[in-house]
């Protein structure tokens, strides 16, 4: 379920809680910017890995700085200081969906061997 406030991202929207609790903590992170800056481009990260999971952050058909753009509202990043957010939070999404799918797999042998 994705929420907004005002057009933009929220934490609720799955993924960025993580993010809202943790930025600052982050590498990318510039000293006096707020969540409501990297929002955008934690939810540009994340939709993007989960829209199109086989394919690579970098990979110019996803027009990810057109997507943040659309989004941006308020935020005191430009696409390209938004990036690494962006990045960051692709990797976590798609680290958390292959652990995910290992689970299930992993689930899914030991009912077959139960069977």
């Amino acid at each position: 379920m994705t929420t907004t406030l005002q057009g933009r991202p929220t934490p609720t929207t799955p993924g960025l809680s993580y993010w809202a609790s943790h930025y600052r903590e982050a590498e990318f992170y510039r000293e006096g910017l707020h969540f409501s800056d990297y929002a955008p481009a934690f939810y540009v990260g994340i939709s993007i890995q989960l829209e199109h999971p086989d394919r690579d952050f970098d990979d110019p058909g996803l027009d990810l700085r057109g997507r943040y753009q659309r989004i941006r509202l308020g935020s005191a990043l430009n696409w390209e200081q938004a990036q690494g957010a962006a990045r960051s939070a692709w990797q976590r999404a798609r680290s958390n969906s292959e652990d995910a799918r290992r689970r299930i797999a992993q689930r899914m042998a030991e009912l077959a061997a139960q069977a």
